[in-house]
C-alpha cells in the first residue's frame, strides 16, 4: 500500500467573512485586528477586548452590549474601558447579592456603595483609584444601564436609570480650558524642524502632517494613505 501524505488545512479560510467575524464576536478575548470597521490605534498594543472580567452568568449581555457600541462606531478603545469598568462593577454587585441573576432591584445607595469601594482600592497603576477614574466607571455604568432599560432587557433595573445614577455620582472636575491646555514650547518646535531630516523615513511624513495640521498624534496616525488625500467636490 503506497503511504499518502496528509496536509492540515486550516478550515478557518473556508469560511465566509460574515462566519470568521461571528466565530470571533463568539469569544471572551476579541482582537480588534479581526473586527472590520472596529478603529483601533496601530501604534499602539491595545488589541484586545477581554470579557473574562466579566461573571459568567451577566458576560452575555455584556457582549450583546458591546455589539451594539460596534454597530455604533465606538473605537476599540471605548469597547476595552467600557468592559473592564463592568467587570469591576458586577464583581462589586455579586458581592453584595450572591444569587442575583438581573439587575432589577438596583438602586441609587447600591452606585453611592460601588463609589466608596472604588475609591477605596487602587487602580491599575497600584495607585489610589483618581477622580478621573470613577467618573469613567460611572460613565459607563450608566451607559450601560441605558442601553438596557431603551431595549428592554429581561435583567434591566425596575427604577429608571436617572433615579439610580445622580449627577453627584461623577466626581466634581475643573473644566477644560486653555490655561488647561498643553502645548508644546516652541523651543522644542524650532529644534524638531531643524533636525527633521534626521528622523526615520516612517515618521517624517508623520511630523510634517502633524506640523501643517495642528492635528493631535492620535488623529494623524489613524489616517489612511487610501483616503488621507479625498477631496470634496471642486475643493
Amino acid at each position: 500500500m503506497e503511504n499518502t501524505a496528509l496536509t492540515l488545512v486550516d478550515a478557518t479560510f473556508a469560511l465566509s467573512p460574515s462566519a470568521l467575524l461571528e466565530a470571533e464576536l463568539a469569544k471572551d478575548l476579541w482582537d480588534a485586528r479581526k473586527i472590520p470597521g472596529l478603529r483601533y490605534a496601530p501604534h499602539r498594543s491595545e488589541y484586545y477586548i477581554y470579557f473574562t472580567s466579566i461573571p459568567e452568568r451577566f458576560r452575555p449581555v455584556v457582549k450583546d452590549y458591546a455589539k451594539f457600541q460596534l454597530a455604533a462606531g465606538r473605537a476599540a478603545k471605548t469597547l476595552y474601558h467600557n468592559t473592564y469598568s463592568l467587570g469591576r462593577f458586577f464583581t462589586f454587585f455579586l458581592q453584595r447579592f450572591p444569587n442575583e441573576v438581573t439587575l432589577h432591584d438596583l438602586k441609587q445607595q447600591d452606585i453611592d456603595m460601588f463609589i466608596a469601594e472604588l475609591k477605596a482600592t487602587v487602580n491599575r497603576r497600584g495607585k489610589l483609584t483618581s477622580e478621573a477614574d470613577i467618573s469613567q466607571y460611572v460613565q459607563s455604568l450608566e451607559g450601560f444601564l441605558c442601553y438596557l432599560e431603551r431595549s428592554q432587557n429581561p435583567i434591566k433595573a425596575n427604577q429608571p436609570t436617572a433615579c439610580i445614577i445622580w449627577p453627584y455620582h461623577y466626581p466634581y472636575r475643573k473644566k477644560s480650558g486653555p490655561e488647561r491646555v498643553k502645548y508644546i514650547p516652541q523651543f522644542v518646535l524650532k529644534q524638531l524642524d531643524t533636525h527633521l531630516q534626521h528622523l526615520t523615513p516612517t515618521s517624517i511624513p508623520i511630523v510634517i502632517l502633524l506640523r501643517a495640521s495642528g492635528w493631535r498624534i492620535s488623529d494623524v496616525l489613524y489616517l489612511k494613505w487610501d483616503i488621507c488625500l479625498e477631496q470634496d467636490g471642486e475643493k
